[in-house]
């Protein structure tokens, strides 16, 4: 099968290449799954310019990495069903998450059923991006149904998922934060109100957030408890590079030994893909609640133009390749 591969960490326009590799055979607990659209996560940059030099080995290899399949997200067709396998057979539309997903062919036990009123390239965006949104609000966030919800970074992959789930959670206002030419699209996404980052500090208002959602990592700690509520929480996401060792934990890291002075708490996480939570994605795919935002479809042959795009940071909603 045809897939994208790199066997060297490096700019994605340098290293990833397309190659015939051979197809995965499913095991007894798996589904094979002919992929018809894949997404490009944060994670998926990382896994080939490796930029923080002290977490390649998480990455896979400190001189280079130990595999060369790359990718997680993907939708598609079932082609084939492990006998230990139940609730899919060939021909099912399905969609998930799996590490080499960037290929004609991936063997997967994280997937769901497609609902039918998404299209393959709005289902691959929901995975990784989505999961990190509901984990974030729900398992670390706490929120409880009344509450209020800022979203730093209300614009790119795991915030535009953000907003409707914080809505389908039941907050009661739901605050998101982003650039000028992203304030339409929050306020598509359910954002009761949108904060245009260019003219106005968040951190200088009034409002008090219950939960706050930190994709930026654009504030430091003492800004943001300033509208946290005295028992509020701050879920950090991401953050800006700060230093080629380890990269954007450099904030997350101050962020979290400041915070151990305060009432409120500040949490960091990596999302975990598990199939309760597909299934909740699948619902509220379903029911309409949560509707993917895609900003551009790529060609499978332009997958490192792709990943350059996401490593630039200015990708706005998810980015979706179509093979």
């Amino acid at each position: 099968m045809l897939a994208a591969v790199r066997t060297r960490w490096g700019a994605p326009g340098e290293v990833v290449e397309l190659r015939q590799v051979p197809k995965p055979e499913p095991t007894d607990d798996q589904v094979l799954v002919r992929v018809r659209a894949t997404s490009i996560n944060r994670s998926d940059y990382y896994s080939v310019a490796a930029p923080m030099i002290l977490l390649r080995p998480m990455l896979g290899g400190f001189r280079r990495p130990k595999s060369p399949l790359i990718g997680g997200d993907f939708a598609g067709v079932v082609e084939a069903v492990g006998k230990d396998v139940a609730g899919f057979e060939p021909g099912d539309e399905v969609f998930g998450s799996r590490t080499g997903a960037f290929a004609e062919y991936v063997a997967a036990r994280m997937l769901a059923l497609k609902p039918a009123n998404v299209t393959f390239e709005e289902a691959a965006a929901v995975p990784v991006s989505a999961l990190t949104a509901l984990q974030a609000l729900r398992d670390h966030g706490r929120l409880r149904p009344g509450q209020s919800v800022l979203v730093n970074g209300a614009s790119g992959a795991v915030g535009t998922f953000a907003v409707p789930i914080a809505k389908a959670l039941g907050a009661g206002t739901v605050t998101a934060v982003c650039r000028t030419r992203n304030v339409e699209q929050a306020r598509e996404l359910g954002a009761d109100r949108v904060i245009d980052y260019t003219q106005d500090d968040f951190t200088e208002g009034s409002e008090r957030y219950d939960v706050i959602v930190d994709i930026a990592g654009s504030k430091s700690w003492r800004r943001i408890r300033r509208v946290l509520a005295p028992d509020g929480t701050l879920v950090m996401v991401g953050a800006q590079a700060s230093g080629p060792l380890i990269g954007p934990l450099g904030h997350v890291l101050r962020t979290w030994i400041a915070s151990r002075f305060s009432s409120r708490k500040a949490v960091f996480f990596v999302a975990k893909v598990n199939l309760p939570d597909l299934e909740v994605l699948r619902e509220l795919l379903e029911s309409g609640k949560v509707r993917p935002a895609i900003e551009r479809v790529y060609p499978f042959a332009q997958i490192a133009e792709a990943l350059t795009e996401m490593g630039e940071g200015h990708a706005r909603a998810k980015l979706v390749v179509t093979l």
